[in-house]
């Protein structure tokens, strides 16, 4: 399985986005300079009326399949 750590920093107006349709995914730097892009409704949980901040860490099966989304900070 691996792992990767995102800083995430999406204010409240651009989540809102996705309920509107024009945003699905989000867009995010791991902490080792990769690029990804996930599906924003993993984050929903972590969602507040600023928006989603903090540090994730993503965890993939074998199959690149998202398995789950943990808040870290």
């Amino acid at each position: 399985m691996a792992k990767l750590v995102l800083n995430v920093a999406l204010p409240a107006f651009k989540y809102e986005a996705m309920y509107a349709g024009s945003a699905k995914n989000l867009v995010a730097n791991c902490l080792d300079g990769r690029k990804v892009q996930l599906p924003l409704s993993a984050f929903q949980r972590f969602v507040t009326h600023e928006g989603i901040y903090g540090f994730f860490e993503v965890e993939f099966d074998d199959r690149n399949k998202l398995i789950g989304v943990t808040k870290i900070r």
